[in-house]
């Protein structure tokens, strides 16, 4: 079967049950009373809070863009009290981020456009992103991103189980959660390795992917390529490593909603809610 297909079998119901999970959050905080709108119901409640931030943003759209940054990103408060906890964090939260955004960037253009563009030759310049200039530095960049989060991981691990401040706490949840993040980042690299020291597979599209160019993924997929050195002899079924990783992910993006992670979330709007009331005063 098609691994595209396979995907989308499994992207989807992942999609619905993390959409399940948030919206059971966004009902439980709707349960508080909403000053001036005390008898609205959730519903009603849910679209004053959307309209108020929409009005908000555009009344200041470069205030909330710097908190943003600063406050929710980059946390300024944070570095303040531990320069070690705000660069674990740091590198957490930016590298999640970037990679996000590169990875949908990447996706989306070589995933769609590309296919588009044998239809409808208006959709030819995202060749460029599969084939063109743009590829390396997409494939660069997720790398590099990529290698934060996993930096940042290995920083918050250090710092629970090695370093261990009397008021850190640590609960089945973050054990749990680091365990996911650990895993994620290490098999991802394993299986680019692999797919870089085994060209066939990356030929054959079985991790719904390639590398353009071939003779770059020496200072492009650094991470990978390192790990591939040690992989040229190795043989291991491809599909089973494109399960190994794709599968844990998806159930990972499923416990996003129930874990702290769901904060990366919810703290923008605390944050900005937060200094627009000390602007308030």
């Amino acid at each position: 079967m098609d691994k595209h297909l396979i995907f989308y079998i499994m992207f989807f119901p992942t999609l619905i049950f993390f959409f399940w999970g948030m919206g059971l959050h966004v009902s439980m905080w709707l349960e508080g009373t909403l000053e001036g709108a005390e008898k609205a119901t959730k519903r009603e409640k849910l679209k004053i809070y959307i309209g108020r931030g929409w009005r908000g943003f555009w009344a200041r759209p470069g205030w909330y863009i710097k908190t943003l940054i600063t406050e929710v990103i980059f946390h300024r408060k944070l570095f303040s009290k531990s320069f070690y906890r705000w660069l674990a964090h740091t590198l957490l939260v930016f590298g999640f981020i970037a990679t996000f955004v590169v990875d949908m960037i990447k996706g989306f253009t070589t995933g769609y456009l590309v296919e588009l563009s044998h239809i409808l030759p208006f959709f030819s310049f995202a060749h460029v992103f599969e084939t063109g200039a743009i590829r390396p530095f997409l494939d660069f960049f997720l790398e590099f991103f990529s290698f934060l989060i996993l930096m940042g991981c290995m920083m918050a691990i250090v710092r629970r189980f090695v370093i261990r401040p009397d008021q850190l706490r640590t609960e089945e949840e973050d054990i749990t959660t680091l365990v996911f993040i650990l895993f994620l980042s290490l098999s991802g690299f394993f299986i680019e390795g692999y797919r870089i020291a085994h060209p066939e597979v990356a030929q054959a599209k079985i991790f719904l992917a390639n590398f353009t160019p071939a003779s770059a993924n020496n200072w492009i997929s650094f991470g990978g390529y390192f790990l591939s050195q040690f992989l040229r002899d190795v043989k291991i079924n491809a599909d089973f490593l494109w399960y190994f990783h794709v599968v844990p992910s998806l159930i990972f993006f499923i416990y996003i909603p129930h874990s702290k992670l769901l904060h990366i979330f919810t703290s923008s709007m605390t944050v900005i809610s937060d200094r627009q009331k000390s602007l308030g005063k």
